[in-house]
């Protein structure tokens, strides 16, 4: 399904705020993975977005992971009937329980967890993982400098990077559109989402748009009665949503309503049937770069995961459904390779890939990070709630 390469490449991870007790780390390294399913079987623990206003991105994160696990363990990838179990909990968007389930996970013997869905997540827990060292595959955290090999890696296609998806996107758009004006509307308290911010303003201005004005908003808002009013007072050629999915809905929700009628240009957060919905329509219009888009790709095996995934849930992946399948694929890999339910022997897997066969295409891994060559699908959301290939 991959295929790996050698590299051992490291960077120094950037460590975010997070406390851990003493007692807790001590006792973390102190468990044995000895005991977990037998001989035969993998314990991979997933702290899961199951409910909440992440879920969205949670479910089909969860259900890319569980079609992963499933090809897995039928086509007896790991060799000798060995298989992965895979043991999902809901941590309903809470930090703190996700460390709770991090720490159960490595007293209950797992080979390695797939974790971080939020960026706030990845905070809390990333700290915990380097210290305890049982490996962590992120799932969709874009926080900066969050892969530190050989604990944490990041199959994630950061948009933000140099000369990256946003980069590129922007590069195509503002000149095709005729943009000049712009409002960018930011998601203040969410680290991941200023840095996006910082990319998008520099692309803009490089470009010679004018950003009239940043608006920041709290990702505990729910109504953007406030940002949409101002918006429709300044009247920019377009506005920059750096949000997740569900603020970026519901701003553009706000501004349809206030019959602001132009291009909102956001991240594949709002890739979503379900967001579409949710928005009222708001969304038809607004425009997007993405790696992966189920009916956008001519990739062999992405064409096998869509097929895949509608025999079992009935409906096509998404962006996130793409993620978890990634994610659960690339600690497999290491499980194979390692040959051995030992933490410590899959981290040292880990550190030996720096590529990956994937459903967005050949991925390459540089301290612990993937990237991808090339620019991705660019489409926007109609009036019916479905997506077109955006031309230029």
């Amino acid at each position: 399904m991959s295929r790996l390469t050698t590299s051992r490449r490291r960077r120094r991870f950037r460590t975010v705020a997070a406390t851990i007790s003493a007692a807790a780390l001590v006792a973390l390294s102190g468990c044995s993975s000895a005991g977990a399913g037998g001989d035969t079987e993998y314990l991979v623990g997933f702290p899961a977005l199951l409910s909440g206003p992440a879920a969205f991105a949670g479910v089909p994160i969860t259900d890319g992971a569980k079609l992963a696990v499933k090809e897995i363990n039928d086509s007896d990838y790991l060799g000798d009937g060995r298989t992965i179990n895979l043991k999902i909990d809901d941590i309903k968007g809470d930090p703190a329980q996700a460390i709770a389930l991090y720490q159960q996970y490595v007293a209950d013997g797992a080979s390695g967890v797939l974790c971080c869905g939020l960026s706030s997540e990845a905070g809390a827990l990333a700290p915990m993982i380097t210290q305890s060292k049982v490996p962590a595959i992120v799932t969709s955290a874009i926080l900066d400098g969050l892969a530190e090999p050989p604990y944490v890696y990041r199959p994630v296609i950061l948009p933000a990077e140099p000369d990256g998806i946003y980069d590129q996107f922007v590069d195509k758009v503002v000149p095709a559109e005729g943009i000049r004006t712009a409002v960018l509307v930011v998601t203040s308290d969410n680290d991941g989402m200023v840095g996006d911010a910082k990319v998008w303003k520099a692309a803009l201005e490089r470009n010679g748009v004018d950003v009239v004005r940043t608006i920041n908003t709290s990702s505990a808002d729910t109504n953007y009665t406030q940002a949409a009013t101002e918006v429709q007072s300044l009247n920019p050629d377009t506005v920059v949503a750096s949000m997740l999915g569900t603020p970026a809905a519901l701003l553009s929700k706000s501004l349809r309503e206030r019959d602001y009628d132009k291009r909102i240009l956001t991240s594949y957060g709002v890739d979503s049937a379900e967001l579409f919905q949710s928005s009222g329509g708001g969304l038809a219009g607004t425009l997007f770069a993405v790696p992966f888009q189920a009916g956008f790709t001519d990739n062999e095996l992405a064409t096998k995961f869509v097929e895949s995934y509608q025999a079992d849930y009935g409906k096509d992946p998404d962006m996130y459904g793409a993620q978890g399948y990634t994610a659960m694929w690339l600690i497999a890999e290491a499980i194979k390779e390692a040959g051995d339910k030992d933490p410590a022997k899959v981290a040292e897997a880990l550190k030996n890939i720096s590529s990956q066969d994937t459903v967005y295409g050949e991925l390459a891994y540089q301290d612990g990070q993937a990237s991808l060559s090339g620019t991705g699908a660019y489409l926007e959301w109609s009036a019916d709630g479905t997506l077109v290939e955006w031309k230029g």
